[in-house]
């Protein structure tokens, strides 16, 4: 390799390589203002907003038996355990994550009630539950820090769902994906890397919002 070519290569490192760390920067910035946002939120508006959300969401549902994935919401999300019961009641199939040592899986849930205590002190379902076919999969229902417009997702900053989502669109493309997000965690703009992975909609406490191309 001439010397040219390798002040070339020596140069797009290091500006690749700043590129990369100022997105992190911004990432680790972006939450950090969501979980000042959210210290401002009172119980009542966020058990306010999450009933808005639970309506819209069903509002929305495709007609016909469903297999939904959700999960357990932390305290700092929308309580969406309402509409996991109702989405039991109305006998769709729902599954929900269970952590295992380096990722999470998908399992199947008949009632809320036989969750059990898992690794991030969430309830999830037992090992012996049925395992998720990502392929039967009609609709993802997925948290986030935060939300933009355009369907980008700000997750916790492990890459887990980003994984997840590559590798259920991989095998089922027509699956829909849809973020739920309060009020607070809709952004102007959320940064994004090359992993990073979009939703089809976003359910909020006003509206859904469909990104646009």
């Amino acid at each position: 390799m001439t010397r040219y070519w390798l002040l070339v290569f020596s140069y797009w490192f290091r500006t690749s390589k700043k590129a990369a760390m100022n997105i992190h920067d911004e990432k680790t910035l972006l939450r950090t203002r969501i979980s000042e946002r959210a210290a401002r939120l009172s119980g009542a508006e966020r058990d306010a907003e999450s009933r808005s959300i639970c309506r819209r969401a069903l509002q929305n549902l495709p007609e016909g038996h469903l297999t939904i994935c959700a999960y357990m919401p932390m305290p700092s999300e929308a309580d969406i355990r309402p509409l996991l019961e109702e989405l039991l009641q109305k006998g769709h199939s729902l599954f929900l994550p269970r952590f295992t040592r380096v990722h999470f899986e998908f399992r199947r849930v008949q009632t809320l009630e036989e969750l059990i205590p898992g690794k991030f002190k969430l309830p999830e379902p037992p090992v012996s539950a049925e395992l998720l076919i990502t392929t039967e999969v009609s609709v993802a229902l997925l948290p986030g820090i935060a939300f933009d417009r355009s369907g980008h997702r700000l997750g916790r900053g492990n890459g887990g769902y980003d994984r997840w989502l590559q590798d259920l669109r991989k095998n089922n493309p027509t699956a829909k994906v849809w973020g739920i997000a309060l009020d607070h965690q809709i952004t102007d703009s959320v940064p994004m890397e090359s992993h990073d992975q979009t939703v089809d909609a976003l359910i909020t406490p006003r509206e859904m919002i469909i990104p646009t191309a």
